[in-house]
């Protein structure tokens, strides 16, 4: 049965307590948003009409949201509220509780949120919010990445392999089946196996078999695939991945660990939806990645959250954009007429992507600087003219450009200028450095376009205007230091419901600086 929050003090609570919480913190906004948004009876359908009273879901709601912002486990979440004044005041319970929350409650309640989809409808609530306030408009949003650390460790691929075997075998005796007989025999603990770990003979033996077992027990199964259950199939299919992704097979079958790291690499068992990720060319991680839009206005006057959307570490910022576009639109009603990004959306197949998405809309984003090694000529010192189709060095020799023949170049030219020529040229040290041959050069199909956006980009009305991109650098701080940065749940479904909580406090926060909703004092 549902269980109702009064928000009303009591006799117990005369002393006045709460007014030593200072105005305008977290906590009175936090009480003034959910007594004012959050309706108990809007979870009616989640309960049958008799029984004990349930935990108020409000009262559930509002502390998951401090905790996430907050970064408390459960258990810490459950002692705050019931030891901290503020807390409580937030809560909208008195100094004595007549509400109280065990550990496996707020777990239960998470669980049911996910389920309902509650982290992106809270997010498009708090829209709406604004958007009754006149806080938000279809003007421009400004769009960018972050990290975030998964919950799981990153797994070698021995590990990778015999977890994996584990787990299969951990479903076909839950399945009551009859699995093959296999190499080995100590998959049933965690204990990595008792051998000399830096003897290279005897960790190559180890992995031809597991790698035998894993391939047998694919093999196995796989022809009773309609039979299977679906827990079961779906740890065979992890099973034949994290065994075939890092490895390479002799002509005598003998297997070992390629020297290479595949794309799209599974790096944990524990949590398979987990990836490499890189932010720049230093700055590596393991997990997923947040990307955001944000309103483009001044810090404190509406800058909100109108779309969040998490993928695998591995995926580049430009390639979420339409994703994070289409949210947006489901979240507010519509798409801006202008998105503003970094070099990361400026690229030619992000701009096609967005132009087919949404072709009235104004991107503004640099294009990917031409890049060569360091020290070396880069493609944007060279002179391209299209018209008259030739290219032109440095040094002022000058090559043509060919006509585009093969359907594979997908539109590319590539410049090759003449070995005599190069060879004499007293550039060439700064050119192709100490590489043989003479220098090529591509021409894309876009040439003519990412030359007008580098000379829009040149324009001091550019500039100016590309200087608001650091506004949503300041919602990703925000995010980040209150609940962002690291997963605390495993799987994909789980840190977005996170990362969109931690968007629904941010827009709290920001509609109380923007005046969205009075603060009573």
């Amino acid at each position: 049965m549902l269980g109702r929050r009064s928000n009303q003090m009591s006799f117990a609570d005369a002393d006045g307590w709460w007014k030593d919480i200072p105005e305008g913190s977290i906590w009175h906004l936090m009480r003034e948003w959910s007594s004012e948004h959050l309706r108990d009876e809007d979870f009616a359908a989640w309960y049958s009409p008799i029984g004990r009273p349930s935990i108020p879901p409000s009262y559930v709601v509002t502390l998951t949201l401090l905790q996430f912002r907050e970064g408390w486990s459960d258990q810490q979440a459950v002692q705050e509220a019931r030891f901290d004044d503020r807390v409580k005041y937030a809560l909208g319970v008195g100094r004595t509780p007549e509400i109280t929350c065990d550990a496996s409650s707020l777990c239960r309640y998470r669980a049911r949120f996910l389920e309902e989809n509650l982290g992106r409808n809270l997010l498009r609530q708090t829209l709406g919010e604004a958007q009754a306030a006149g806080l938000l408009g279809d003007g421009e949003d400004l769009i960018d990445s972050f990290m975030v650390a998964g919950a799981a460790a990153r797994q070698g691929t021995l590990t990778l392999i015999r977890q994996a075997i584990r787990r299969v075998l951990g479903e076909v005796e839950e399945a009551d089946l009859a699995a093959p007989s296999l190499r080995r025999s100590d998959y049933g603990t965690r204990k990595k196996p008792d051998l000399d770990w830096g003897d290279a003979a005897a960790r190559s033996a180890l992995l031809q078999d597991l790698v035998a077992d894993a391939r047998l027990l694919y093999a196995h199964f796989a022809s009773q695939r309609d039979q299977l259950p679906q827990s079961l199939w779906q740890s065979l299919e992890l099973l034949h991945v994290v065994t075939e992704q890092d490895i390479t097979t002799d002509e005598s079958g003998r297997v070992e660990i390629a020297q290479k790291v595949a794309e799209d690499r599974i790096i944990s068992t524990v949590d398979p939806e987990m990836r490499h990720g890189r932010k720049t060319s230093s700055l590596k991680f393991d997990g997923y990645k947040a990307h955001v839009s944000v309103q483009n206005r001044p810090v404190g006057q509406g800058a909100f959250v109108t779309a969040v959307a998490v993928t695998g570490g591995n995926v580049a910022d430009g390639d979420a954009a339409p994703d994070v576009l289409r949210e947006r639109q489901i979240n507010t009603g519509a798409l801006p007429e202008g998105l503003m990004g970094d070099t990361s959306y400026g690229g030619s197949s992000v701009r096609e992507a967005l132009a087919e998405l949404a072709p009235e809309m104004k991107l503004t984003a640099p294009v990917p600087p031409a890049s060569n090694r360091a020290g070396l000529f880069s493609k944007d010192e060279f002179t391209i003219d299209l018209e008259a189709r030739t290219v032109t060095c440095p040094a002022g020799q000058t090559a043509a450009i060919p006509e585009r023949r093969d359907p594979a170049s997908k539109g590319r030219s590539q410049v090759v200028f003449p070995q005599v020529t190069c060879a004499a040229c007293p550039l060439r040290a700064q050119c192709v450095g100490e590489r043989q041959g003479p220098r090529h050069l591509g021409v894309a199909a876009d040439e003519a376009v990412r030359q007008a956006e580098r000379a829009r980009q040149r324009r001091p009305e550019f500039q100016e205007h590309y200087r608001e991109r650091s506004r949503v650098e300041h919602c990703n701080r925000l995010m980040t230091a209150h609940g962002g940065r690291v997963s605390r749940y495993f799987g994909l479904a789980k840190t977005a419901f996170q990362l969109l909580l931690v968007g629904v406090v941010q827009n709290i926060e920001e509609l109380a600086r923007a005046g969205g909703f009075a603060m009573s004092t």
